[in-house]
């Protein structure tokens, strides 16, 4: 199914979506479509703008009201705009997501999938994982401030 420039796959209690979440995204209307618990995943999501968010933040809202929704596979730019909406991961597991991470050595850059659950108690203390680099075997960084990029991991 095709929601403006964005192509939604809805198998069973799996939603992936992929594509650019904008004006022509209306995600509410997906709610009445998928089971009460569903898994979400967004690694094929390249752009999201504001009201691209609105939708996303419908979405979530009308699944968490129906049961559980574990997000899988987070692309980079849903996480930048998830953290500057403080509720938006309340009721909400993530379970994977994809950050950029730079190497000062090399100057490489890569989005591993980082596994939130296996590194859970370092994300909460606002911790990027260690990440070795694929080029020169440095130790990469976390592209942005682990305190802005890795808010919506705090309790």
């Amino acid at each position: 199914m095709k929601l403006g420039r964005l192509d939604v796959e809805i198998a069973g209690e799996r939603l992936t979506l992929t594509g650019r979440i904008d004006d022509a995204s209306p995600l509410g209307e997906l709610v009445s479509q998928l089971p009460a618990n569903v898994v979400i995943d967004t690694s094929g999501v390249t752009f999201v703008n504001s009201i691209g968010m609105r939708e996303w933040i419908r979405l979530l809202r009308g699944l968490r009201e129906r049961g559980t929704v574990t997000l899988e596979r987070v692309a980079d730019v849903l996480i930048t705009q998830m953290n500057l909406i403080p509720d938006l991961g309340n009721n909400v597991r993530i379970a994977s997501f994809h950050a950029q991470y730079a190497c000062n050595a090399c100057g490489a850059e890569v989005a591993p999938l980082i596994d939130a659950v296996a590194h859970a108690e370092q994300l909460q203390r606002l911790k990027a994982p260690p990440m070795p680099c694929p080029e020169c075997q440095g130790q990469m960084e976390l592209a942005d401030f682990p305190e802005r990029y890795l808010t919506l991991f705090r309790v």
